[in-house]
């Protein structure tokens, strides 16, 4: 017995070819995942709230005799989300991040992993939405809210029963007191893949990018960026390859920008066949 495995990671169209004498083949697609929004700039003595954190790419997978599947099939990775740009004039509520791309596979689709989607950027004294994970064709609840009112960025924790998705953190905000606080973290993965998630951007800092995943799995979600009172907010940290979600910008104070979402990472598709 045989195997054959062909990876697909050039985002877009492409094809598989069954190879000969092939028995029974597992597919395994990530979708792409969500980019996290940008924070507000904002009046001092204002509530301004940070960018939401993107969701992971949705994971599906199957597995079936290769006699069901044509000589070739048809197959699309999904794109990484971008993050929201960074607000450039004052008080302005931050930009959304851009939704995962589907990963899809079979000319008559036999099975899609549906992108992470998109997010909301920080408000005045509205937080911007988390965003909501997506399983291969069933969809799972939407992380937690981005920062609390003027608080630091939440963890963006999305799971099912059997995979906790990918998720990035949010971006911090500033409360009317123009406190500045650290951003949120990504979401930790399973711990026997030893993973590390986008680390929490420190006040003023940067979320850090969510681990990239060495087993052709669900990379880490990126942090949240920090927010700061006299300075540009934190961008939020990129997700991990495959599918990971960007972590959401933080908040800043007119005159200063504020923080960019962190992108989305692409997805991925692997198809192992057996053969005689």
């Amino acid at each position: 017995m045989g195997i054959d495995i062909q990876t697909f990671t050039a985002t877009g169209a492409g094809t598989w070819t069954k190879p000969a004498n092939a028995v029974a083949t597992f597919v395994r697609l990530i979708a792409g995942g969500g980019g996290g929004g940008s924070g507000r700039r904002g009046a001092t003595a204002t509530i301004k709230c940070g960018g939401g954190g993107g969701a992971g790419g949705g994971i599906g997978e199957f597995y079936t005799a290769s006699a069901n599947l044509g000589a070739t099939e048809s197959l699309s990775v999904g794109a990484g989300g971008a993050g929201g740009a960074a607000v450039t004039a004052n008080d302005t509520s931050g930009n959304n991040g851009v939704a995962g791309g589907d990963s899809t596979f079979g000319a008559v689709t036999k099975l899609i992993a549906s992108g992470g989607g998109a997010v909301n950027g920080g408000g005045l004294g509205v937080a911007g939405n988390g965003g909501q994970a997506n399983i291969s064709q069933f969809t799972v609840t939407a992380g937690a809210s981005s920062s609390a009112i003027g608080a630091a960025g939440s963890t963006q924790s999305n799971a099912n029963s059997s995979q906790q998705c990918a998720s990035g953190g949010s971006g911090g905000g500033l409360d009317a007191a123009d406190t500045a606080v650290v951003g949120g973290a990504g979401v930790a993965g399973p711990a026997y893949l030893g993973l590390t998630r986008g680390a929490a951007g420190a006040i003023g800092g940067a979320g850090g990018a969510g681990a990239a995943s060495v087993i052709q799995w669900q990379g880490m979600g990126g942090g949240g960026g920090g927010s700061a009172n006299a300075a540009a907010g934190g961008i939020g940290g990129a997700g991990g390859i495959y599918g990971g979600a960007g972590g959401g910008g933080a908040a800043s104070v007119n005159g200063n920008n504020s923080g960019a979402g962190g992108a989305g990472a692409n997805g991925i598709i692997i198809v192992i066949t057996f053969t005689s």
